[in-house]
């Protein structure tokens, strides 16, 4: 097995769900004629990110192909993926296009794929600016304003806590979700819900772009914590030190949730 190739992927904590379910569909399909080792490394995957639910949907139904033990089924689902996963970003676009054509500028924060797509395909249509908070403690809104700026996007990028001087001053926010719960809550980066309050305040339109894998049938989201020492490694005593990667944002702070 391609072990150096899977860890990269399971142990990458910048980016998003999506991103990570693209990745190990190449791994899979790179190893296509071995049965064995694509159950072991899916294995792997379900105990390391079975706790997203896109990592999850995608695993489950992986796992119920090589039940079956078909392999022409299985290299179609393997190479049907990424093409599947183009036409759900077009898809989302199509539905949000109406409340963004008007628009020209939008804050966001971390990088989610999905936001990334749908911001080049409006790029396309006419030229936007994108404000994107840095996202601590990994900084994934860096390899995000990486990005946009590659495409041709006029980015800006900021510090979380500056995400307070800047809402008023873009048309809209948008962000991805890591889990769309049962009573709509979602579950995203953390600074999303004082981004989707900081919007309410300036009656400014928050939006949510998913694929339907993030959907779950959970009512409920279990905070983690991660290593207090991607925040600050220094020992203190009578200092503890908090970093939990994702957070709760309610239903009623949504403007819209725009999925597949």
């Amino acid at each position: 097995m391609k072990t150096h190739q899977l860890n990269h992927i399971l142990n990458n904590k910048k980016l998003g769900s999506s991103e990570l379910v693209r990745l190990l569909n190449i791994f899979f399909l790179s190893i296509k004629n071995k049965k064995p080792e694509i159950r072991e490394a899916a294995k792997q995957a379900k105990i390391k990110l079975g706790h997203f639910e896109a990592v999850n949907n995608y695993l489950n139904k992986l796992n119920s192909i090589l039940k079956r033990k078909n392999h022409t089924e299985l290299i179609n689902f393997l190479s049907d993926h990424s093409n599947q996963e183009i036409t759900k970003v077009g898809i989302i676009f199509n539905k949000i296009y109406p409340h963004l054509k008007n628009l020209e500028s939008v804050i966001t924060l971390s990088r989610s794929g999905t936001v990334l797509e749908i911001l080049k395909l409006w790029h396309k249509k006419k030229r936007i600016k994108v404000v994107v908070c840095e996202s601590r403690p990994m900084l994934e809104g860096r390899l995000m304003s990486v990005e946009l700026a590659d495409n041709g996007i006029k980015v800006e990028l900021i510090t979380d806590a500056m995400m307070g001087i800047y809402v008023n001053g873009v048309d809209a926010a948008i962000i991805g979700a890591d889990t769309v719960l049962k009573n709509g809550n979602v579950i995203n980066k953390t600074g999303s819900k004082a981004l989707a309050v900081l919007c309410n305040k300036y009656k400014k339109q928050f939006y949510v772009v998913t694929t339907k894998s993030k959907i779950s049938k959970k009512k409920t989201f279990q905070l983690k914590t991660q290593s207090p020492d991607e925040v600050w490694d220094k020992k203190i005593k009578n200092l503890s030190v908090s970093n939990s990667y994702f957070e709760e944002i309610e239903k009623k702070l949504i403007t819209k949730i725009f999925t597949d």
